[in-house]
């Protein structure tokens, strides 16, 4: 993947594409970005830069397979975790419903997870009260 405008357009494909060919081409793309440890980075610069809903969604999705079947380090997820946390208090709002859906599974797998592994995924608790009572 040559640009963060040519992932997005694979992503626009994966999602939207009528033409099954084209669709699966993209998809064992894209494919790296779930099964690969080493796309962890890429994915919160996905996140942090794309514009395209569906990389987006191509990000969270592949971090929740990550979390979900790779042995991830606990900081690692500790640190996943935190920055799902502040991306969502500061995008949250401005993401498509799907996305935002995706996302917050993604922080409840891996608070779901961690939860006997470390006091500090207890925190998530704190931060969605503080969150919602601003909010309201």
């Amino acid at each position: 993947m040559e640009t963060l405008a040519q992932l997005e357009a694979l992503c626009e494909r994966l999602y939207n594409s009528q033409d099954s060919v084209e669709r699966a081409h993209a998809e064992s793309t894209l494919k790296c970005f779930s099964s690969n440890t080493d796309y962890i980075s890429q994915c919160q610069y996905v996140l942090d830069n794309a514009s395209s809903p569906y990389a987006l969604m191509l990000a969270s999705s592949s971090l929740l397979k990550q979390v979900t079947e790779q042995n991830l380090p606990l900081q690692l997820r500790i640190d996943i975790g935190n920055y799902l946390i502040n991306y969502l208090a500061s995008r949250g709002p401005e993401l498509e419903p799907f996305v935002l859906g995706s996302l917050i599974q993604l922080l409840c797998r891996i608070t779901k997870l961690g939860w006997l592994d470390d006091e500090r995924f207890w925190e998530v608790v704190k931060e969605a009260t503080n969150f919602l009572s601003q909010v309201t």
